[in-house]
């Protein structure tokens, strides 16, 4: 956590502390840290806030009383910088969010006081319990209308209006010429002294940027994947045998030679991730100085050789994204390439067998996956439902009967 006034509110409040406590024994994944410590923040910010409308209160659990539950909402609008003129939140996820840590805060609170710890010490256990489920009260049915409501109303309005850039296949391509000549200059060095540290972080980070353009992946997930899962996965090329009947030549062919793990995902989901034959190439050849570079504590396949963590996945795609020189680099991200694979396979005439596959592929369900993934609505919006409302507009549309929308082609005369 970033040493400031703000962290140091959140060490020496025991409330926060005991939360935050409480939100790492429930996510044990090591990289929620940085979860838990944007939590610690966001309540030491709001009690900061408190504390400049009430400067009698000391810490989060005085705070906590149904008589300062105004000066919480009004602490909350504050970061949440929301604007009065406007009537928006400009951070609504913090505003929305931060109910249900107050709720979460008071549930901590009334255990501390059932087990007899100290906190209201002017107050009687039975009297401090009585407050805190006031509290509970108050938020449960007062938060939503001085902040959940509004709050959630912007979310809504800000997510379909924020322009979405998918990259172009230009600049893929160009991406994937760039990473290959990368790994292979690097390869050359780390071949002539395998104790170069640079080299191997180098070849290292093109074989991550050039799985995750393959597979589409979270970058976290990614980053987190173990050595041993892609160590102990042998080809064997008669597993697939009795499927060659069935495939096409092509598809028999990346059977063949595609080599394939299942890692976590979202919410426990196992995920899989494919290594083209040339990455495998790539990965053995680095492999064989893996022990000379990474620390032998350092469980993960993309290790960091200077701590026994992972590489930073998105810190190491942004790097390289901005080193390629590509035409539109702000649309290369995780997530961008992610919408770009579910944009594109609208064009292609799937079943729903086969984007129940594909939704399976990308860690999330085909409510997800058609929601959040698909061609943007902007765009569908603008280029395929105004041809019929165009048609209605005109009177036309009953000279396109029983014909799909892709098939229609109107005059595009505006005048």
């Amino acid at each position: 956590m970033k040493p400031d006034h703000i962290s140091l509110e959140a060490k020496k409040d025991g409330l926060i502390c005991a939360y935050v406590a409480r939100y790492i024994t429930a996510h044990i994944e090591k990289h929620l840290a940085t979860v838990a410590s944007r939590k610690m923040r966001d309540l030491a910010k709001l009690l900061i806030e408190i504390k400049k409308y009430q400067p009698s209160v000391n810490n989060l659990v005085e705070a906590l009383q149904p008589k300062y539950f105004d000066i919480i909402v009004s602490a909350t609008k504050i970061i949440a910088k929301y604007n009065y003129v406007e009537d928006r939140f400009e951070s609504p996820t913090l505003a929305l969010n931060m109910g249900t840590s107050l709720k979460q805060c008071c549930d901590i609170a009334i255990v501390l006081v059932l087990k007899r710890k100290e906190l209201y010490s002017t107050l009687p256990a039975a009297e401090a319990e009585a407050f805190l489920k006031t509290m509970i009260h108050l938020i449960q049915t007062n938060w939503s209308y001085g902040i959940s409501s509004r709050s959630a109303s912007d979310l809504l309005v800000n997510k379909p209006n924020k322009i979405t850039l998918l990259p172009l296949a230009t600049d893929l391509n160009f991406f994937k010429e760039y990473l290959i000549n990368t790994a292979n200059s690097a390869l050359e060095k780390l071949i002539k002294n395998n104790k170069d540290i640079k080299s191997y972080v180098t070849v290292l980070e093109t074989v991550y940027c050039r799985v995750l353009l393959l597979n589409r992946r979270r970058p976290g997930e990614l980053q987190r994947s173990p050595f041993y899962l892609y160590d102990k996965v042998i080809d064997d090329q008669q597993k697939y045998e009795e499927f060659s009947d069935i495939v096409s030549l092509t598809e028999n062919i990346l059977l063949q030679s595609l080599k394939r793990i299942v890692i976590k995902g979202k919410r426990g989901r196992g995920v899989p991730v494919i290594f083209s034959k040339d990455v495998q190439e790539h990965l053995s050849t680095i492999f064989r100085y893996r022990d000379n570079i990474i620390n032998k504590n350092n469980i993960y396949l993309f290790g960091n050789p200077k701590s026994s963590k992972p590489l930073c996945g998105y810190k190491v795609l942004k790097k390289h994204v901005l080193s390629a020189q590509l035409k539109n680099p702000l649309a290369i991200t995780s997530t961008k390439l992610r919408k770009h694979l579910a944009t594109l396979t609208q064009l292609f005439n799937m079943t729903e067998s086969d984007i129940e596959q594909l939704a399976t592929f990308m860690g999330h369900t085909v409510g997800i996956h058609k929601s959040s993934y698909r061609l943007p609505d902007d765009v569908f919006q603008t280029a395929k439902i105004s041809k019929l409302l165009l048609l209605m507009e005109k009177g036309e549309a009953s000279q396109f009967k029983r014909m799909q929308l892709n098939e229609i082609d109107i005059n595009l005369d505006f005048r």
